[in-house]
């Protein structure tokens, strides 16, 4: 979202830009210069009405849909902005008085899938330029004395440790805990790394135990710790600090894995169910691992494969150790 903020500024830099994002992340951007403020939706018809009713009181000359989903247009909608800008290709479509066409013809390159082109076209839609695609997602000030001391307490240096990230929002997203094990074992011994398991907690805790992948949050910490330390429940603001100091993220394909990518740091995303042509970890160096079955990719919540998550059983240990040790420079 931050490359299309960034070019929204700029084309309008004395207009005031408010981002609408669910409470739990809304710390991401509090903080962001592209940003003057940001609108919290919490859970439950209420919290979405009470919003509405907030949105249209501010008065809003336009609205961007970044999201395509049925409440943000309904929003959108009910925000009573004069000018709505969303996909052709979204639900409610005809909720929107501008609608964008494929980010592919909207910048003229064949492949613009990723999700950045997508948000971005809405902005270039209005007629102001995107040239800067980076990501940028501030740290907070406070957040690294924080993780340094959280990390200290677990006897862990403070900076070129490897993130190991085994949770997922789906079990079609979770590759096996034990592929997940073998590699930190693999990279503190070859690379002479520390490694961090992080458990971001109730914000991706809606995976269900399913085999092969679907472990919650609180089984794998314990099937990790103690031969590995373990995080879980961060703030998001300390989580991005820690992503920040970080050598490498080695993980599966999450929110997370975008906030290592935001913050520079080298990713290796295992990717399951969903799309590494839209999704893959951007701006940064990364190795993608997919196995790229003919069912995949697919909406994620169930598997209609006989051979249940082969799209992660797929991906084998030495493959994904490699990629690690290969960014790590220890090939």
């Amino acid at each position: 979202m931050t490359p299309a903020l960034r070019a929204l500024r700029r084309g309008l830099p004395e207009a005031e830009l408010f981002v609408v994002l669910d409470e739990g992340f809304a710390p991401l951007l509090e903080n962001h210069p592209d940003v003057d403020g940001v609108l919290t939706l919490g859970s439950g018809t209420g919290s979405k009405i009470a919003l509405a009713a907030r949105c249209r009181r501010m008065g809003f000359d336009g609205v961007l849909n970044f999201h395509g989903g049925p409440t943000s247009a309904w929003l959108t909608a009910a925000s009573g902005a004069s000018l709505r800008v969303g996909r052709d290709n979204y639900r409610f479509s005809t909720l929107y008085n501008l609608r964008v066409s494929s980010p592919k013809t909207t910048f003229a390159d064949p492949e613009a899938s990723h999700t950045v082109f997508s948000q971005a076209s809405l902005v270039a839609a209005l007629g102001f330029p995107v040239e800067d695609f980076s990501l940028h997602l501030p740290v907070a000030p406070e957040a690294p004395s924080r993780v340094a001391s959280q990390l200290a307490a677990l006897g862990v240096p403070s900076s070129d440790y490897v993130v190991l990230q085994p949770s997922a929002s789906f079990p079609s997203k979770q590759w096996p805990a034990e592929q997940f094990l073998h590699v930190a074992r693999e990279l503190k011994r070859q690379a002479r790394r520390d490694v961090v398991v992080v458990l971001p907690g109730a914000l991706l805790d809606a995976g269900r135990k399913t085999k092969g992948a679907g472990a919650r949050p609180g089984e794998l910490g314990e099937f990790f710790h103690p031969e590995f330390p373990v995080l879980s429940d961060m703030p998001l603001q300390d989580l991005v600090g820690l992503m920040a100091s970080a050598a490498l993220y080695f993980g599966n394909d999450s929110g997370p894995m975008h906030l290592a990518a935001a913050v520079g740091t080298s990713v290796v995303g295992i990717f399951g169910s969903s799309n590494p042509r839209r999704w893959h970890p951007w701006g940064v160096a990364h190795r993608v691992l997919w196995a790229g079955l003919d069912c995949s990719p697919c909406h994620g919540k169930s598997c209609v494969n006989p051979e249940q998550f082969a799209c992660l059983e797929k991906i084998d240990v030495q493959t994904a150790l490699d990629a690690a040790l290969e960014l790590l420079g220890k090939s």
